[in-house]
């Protein structure tokens, strides 16, 4: 299921209300009072009782819609096929499969992000953690903690050992 047109969106956006913040289409109700009830562990029947002016079916759509666009923004490009166990260089001798190989292969070299496949690494892994904790986008964990961790467990094989 794709992210729903904006022409259907189930959340507007108006300057005059909330400051520009998204409200359920047809209210005043930001969107964010939702992610907060959520968070909060609230049922969405305990959320619809606090803001008898949605219905189920209002809720229902924004949730659908937010995770279509989690799910658009999350995808990871399909990695190329792979060929053998030696590094394979894009035209910039940037290496791609950097998740297939062992860390005496792309320790020091330009690495293309095994995670988001979109940042070079001039020199791995420097630098790995800072991008992992705030712009990787093949992370999916929210805090910068818990990013580190998921990355440093999925890629912990490129590391060398000390």
């Amino acid at each position: 299921m794709g992210p729903v047109p904006r022409s259907r969106s189930p959340i507007r956006r108006s300057p005059d209300l909330h400051g520009g913040r998204p409200v359920f289409a047809g209210s005043a109700v930001p969107v964010h009072a939702l992610q907060e009830a959520i968070r909060r562990g609230d049922s969405v029947e305990r959320f619809l009782e606090r803001y008898p002016e949605l219905t189920s079916d209002q809720v229902n759509a924004v949730l659908a819609f937010a995770l279509g666009e989690l799910v658009e923004r999350e995808r990871i490009p399909p990695a190329p096929p792979q060929t053998s166990l030696l590094p394979r260089t894009d035209e910039r001798g940037v290496i791609v499969n950097a998740a297939d190989l062992r860390p005496d292969q792309v320790v020091g070299r330009k690495v293309l992000c095994p995670a988001c496949r979109t940042l070079v690494f001039k020199t791995w892994p420097e630098g790995w953690d800072a991008h992992a904790e705030h712009k990787c986008s093949g992370v999916t964990a929210n805090d910068p903690a818990r990013r580190k961790a998921e990355f440093k467990r999925r890629y912990g094989t490129l590391f060398r050992k000390p």
